[in-house]
C-alpha cells in the first residue's frame, strides 16, 4: 500500500477546486483535510492556511523509510547550518582584523 499524507487546511475563503482529474471539489470555509499535493497548491495556498495537523498512513517499513529518510535529511542540513556557522565566525574574525587595520591607519593619517 503507498503511503499518502494527508494535511490539515484551514479554509478562509470558499473555492471550488478543480483537481489534476478534472474533478470539481468544493471547499467551504472551515477545516479540511486533503491530500498533500494539493494543500500545496497555489490556489489552494491563497485560500487556506495549513495548520500543521498531517496524518500518513502506509506500511510499517515504508514509514520507517520515510523516517529514516528525514532523518538521513536533517543530518544534512544540520552539517549545512555547521559549515555556514564557520564560514561566519571567519569572516567575523576578518572582518575585526580589518576594522582595527582600518582604525590603525585613521589614527595615522589624523596624527600627521
Amino acid at each position: 500500500m503507498a503511503k499518502k499524507t494527508q494535511v490539515e487546511i484551514l479554509v478562509h475563503t470558499p473555492f471550488t477546486f478543480t483537481d489534476t482529474k478534472g474533478e470539481k471539489v468544493k471547499f467551504d470555509a472551515g477545516r479540511h483535510n486533503v491530500d498533500k499535493d494539493v494543500a500545496e497548491h497555489w490556489f489552494v495556498v491563497a485560500h487556506s492556511n495549513q495548520t500543521g495537523g498531517t496524518s500518513t498512513s502506509g506500511s510499517d517499513e515504508e514509514l520507517q523509510a520515510q523516517i529514516d529518510s528525514l532523518k538521513t535529511e536533517l543530518d544534512e542540513k544540520a552539517k549545512t547550518i555547521a559549515d555556514l556557522n564557520e564560514q561566519i565566525e571567519a569572516k567575523d574574525k576578518a572582518n575585526s582584523v580589518l576594522s582595527e587595520q582600518l582604525e590603525a591607519a585613521q589614527k595615522a593619517v589624523k596624527e600627521k
